[in-house]
């Protein structure tokens, strides 16, 4: 057990506030889930002294573009001092979906009746002792991420109350969209720029994101960075034969599946950053894009990966996946028959070049169009392969190829690089709170990077010129949903930390938050993070 520390908030009242918004099914892009989310976050602060003062530092930010037409939350508490010194709480309102929660799924919003329910399954023995112990409580959203919006919203109300105590702004901001798209912190993005030209010195943006990490789960841990995540894509163009005539063609999904097996899991993508090695490459999804019965060898199949990066450029991604194919489409030749054999590989933007001499049309506006008319319940992923497909037909490519590029989303990695004084700051803080938790016997490690991926991506672009120029021409569909703005990103440069719950399973049916750490350790860490920040 913990030892508990005194709290400044009140802890009985922030894990009925946490419940109460569990109640809240913020699905990502259901219908009005994730803006009865935000609405629920205005109603908990709408009541406070300052806010019904101050009405306009409260509002519901509309997310441009977005296509459910979502909100972010905006709550701006102002040090009673003028000062343009000011420190951002953040994190997401949304959660994924239910359905990996069965036949429980309807309980999954309710975390004390998920729990008692879950007891009457079968359970691995460590989960039915954690959920037995009364320490832990389960349901969806719980660890990923309302108990750390809910610590926030302790500490903002806090602040609120005892506004003698701030020295700086406090504005929180939780978003929209983290689970898929991250149309949410885009639109945080371009608020926080506006800030930034109004005066505004952004000191650093605190997320509170839980724990998750393949090593210990059992103890604390913040944050000094954020993994990246890009989506690399193949679109493997064989050549038809029919079935009985297999040798006077090539499979595409032969010359897929050769890739697939060459790239998932390859210890050249793995990184290793500060002692740590990070997740290996997965392949996500395979899509054959014949919709009937055929007995005609596959034309063309596509692929997309999963890969999480620290600290590798866009470049050295999109020439590792190249390379891959090529000696992939060697191995797929050889097995046929044909030694020597190769396909070409196209990027992404090769084929735009050739499609609009071709043509005459812009593919940007060509791609634009396309997405107007995918389904509405078509992933944006599968939308944008379809459109890469379209432009294989519509050039006609006969020759063995591989298409590459990326996907969205992308997410940028960032990491502290000891270069900034605000960097070496924060760095200094956390072990400061690490050291004097140790002396109260509470267990918290800092940890580089999050590797669960996070909204801090947004928050900084630390790549240069030449990867902004790859990712726009190479990632379909980059500007699709809410507008990567790299060079803003860039201007923005916020320093970032993650000091969130103990938090086991996010996603899985047996996501389960550590309630005292929750309860005495974690609001108590943010007040202190802060103290320190603007002292």
């Amino acid at each position: 057990m913990i030892d508990l520390h005194p709290n400044k908030t009140d802890a009985k009242e922030m894990l009925r506030f946490l419940v109460d918004f569990c109640g809240v099914s913020t699905i990502n892009g259901s219908e009005h889930g994730e803006n009865d989310g935000a609405r629920f976050l205005y109603d908990g602060l709408k009541d406070v002294e300052y806010f019904k003062n101050n009405p306009d530092c409260l509002f519901l930010q509309p997310v441009e573009n977005d296509p459910l037409g979502r909100c972010n939350l905006v709550a701006f508490l102002k040090a009673p001092l003028p000062t343009a010194r000011t420190i951002i709480l953040s994190g997401h309102i949304d959660t994924v979906d239910t359905e990996v929660c069965g036949s429980l799924k309807h309980l999954a919003f309710s975390p004390a009746e998920y729990t008692a329910a879950l007891l009457k399954t079968d359970l691995k023995e460590e989960i039915r002792r954690e959920l037995q112990s009364g320490d832990y409580l389960a349901g969806r959203g719980i660890a990923d991420m309302k108990s750390g919006l809910a610590a926030q919203w302790a500490v903002l109300k806090h602040y609120a109350e005892n506004r003698e105590l701030l020295k700086v702004n406090l504005l929180w901001v939780p978003v929209i969209d983290e689970e898929n798209n991250a149309n949410g912190i885009h639109e945080a993005v371009r608020y926080f720029s506006s800030l930034q030209q109004e005066g505004y010195e952004l000191l650093c943006c605190i997320d509170s994101e839980p724990t998750i990490t393949p090593e210990s789960k059992e103890c604390g841990r913040i944050y000094l960075g954020t993994i990246g995540m890009v989506t690399p894509f193949v679109l493997a163009v064989g050549k038809e034969s029919h079935v009985g005539e297999y040798g006077e063609g090539i499979s595409a999904a032969l010359m897929a599946f050769h890739l697939g097996v060459a790239v998932e899991n390859n210890p050249a993508f793995t990184e290793t950053f500060k002692g740590k090695d990070y997740p290996p490459i997965c392949c996500l999804r395979t899509m054959d894009f014949r919709k009937s019965y055929s007995v005609t060898i596959p034309s063309r199949f596509a692929m997309y990966f999963n890969y999480l990066f620290v600290k590798k450029r866009p470049r050295e991604i999109l020439e590792l996946i190249s390379s891959l194919a090529l000696s992939s489409s060697r191995k797929a030749f050889e097995q046929i028959g044909k030694p020597g054999a190769q396909a070409k590989i196209i990027p992404f933007e090769a084929l735009c070049a050739e499609y609009e001499t071709a043509t005459g049309k812009n593919a940007e506006e060509s791609l634009r169009e396309f997405l107007l008319q995918c389904p509405r319940e078509m992933d944006i992923q599968d939308c944008c392969l379809n459109f890469v497909n379209e432009l294989c037909g519509i050039l006609h490519l006969e020759d063995p190829a591989f298409i590459v590029g990326f996907l969205p989303p992308y997410c940028p990695s960032r990491v502290n690089q000891r270069e900034s004084a605000a960097e070496l700051k924060i760095e200094s803080i956390v072990r400061k709170l690490i050291m004097s938790r140790q002396k109260e016997h509470i267990s918290i490690e800092l940890s580089e990077v999050y590797e669960g991926i996070s909204d801090l991506s947004e928050l900084g672009f630390q790549g240069d010129s030449e990867d902004i120029t790859l990712l726009e021409k190479n990632l379909v569909g980059l500007n699709a949903g809410a507008s990567y703005n790299f060079e803003e990103m860039q201007k923005l440069d916020i320093p970032v930390v993650n000091i969130g719950a103990i938090g086991k399973d996010a996603h899985k049916m047996h996501e389960r938050l550590y309630l005292p750490y929750f309860k005495e350790v974690l609001p108590q860490l943010l007040l202190d993070f802060i103290e320190e920040l603007q002292a």
